[in-house]
């Protein structure tokens, strides 16, 4: 029942499953490069809370939302398609996605803040780090948004640049192999 709630809630904004919601909200996922992304958001909101950088954390989100916005209406232009609310309410839906992921990571560090023990005190730590991971992690994902939108006004394929950085990485892990080998 609640799965067929989440096809019908997800296909009102235009997916067709949600399997394409999930794509849509990590499209990491749909490159295979979540093996590099994942721990980078963790090392990154580790090293956010430890040295207390979490606002750089939360402007760089609020500046990728607005470049993917303003990429994705370009894209749109370029392949000729109208601007549509729903398509619109899409990127809303997503952004909610992640804000209450956020907001439940943000209340369990906040509960813990206001206990008074050691225990606590790490429990605060571990929370504010993995909320630092999921903003980071919203930040790489839309990232990787954006290098679709920019490919599409390039006139090229979607996975464009994308597929060009995947390549360089490539390189750059055969290289470090290839060095520690000798």
């Amino acid at each position: 029942m609640i799965r067929n709630y989440l096809h019908w809630f997800v296909g009102t904004y235009g997916f067709s499953n949600s399997k394409e919601f999930l794509l849509s909200l990590c499209p990491s996922f749909r490159y295979n490069i979540q093996s590099v992304t994942i721990p980078f958001s963790l090392l990154t909101g580790l090293c956010s809370a430890v040295f207390g950088i979490g606002p750089v954390v939360v402007f760089a989100m609020f500046v990728a939302v607005l470049v993917e916005t303003f990429t994705g209406l370009r894209a749109s232009h370029k392949r000729g398609e109208p601007f549509e609310s729903y398509k619109f309410s899409r990127c809303i839906i997503k952004v909610a996605v992640w804000l209450t992921l956020v907001f439940i990571l943000n209340s369990f560090a906040r509960d813990m803040d206001a206990r008074e023990s050691w225990l606590y005190s790490v429990g605060s730590f571990f929370f504010d780090s993995a909320k630092l991971a999921v903003l980071t992690y919203f930040c790489v994902e839309y990232v990787t948004s954006i290098l679709e939108n920019l490919s599409v006004i390039d006139g090229k394929p979607k996975d464009a640049l994308i597929s060009a950085i995947k390549d360089k990485w490539s390189v750059m892990i055969n290289l470090l192999k290839n060095k520690n080998e000798k």
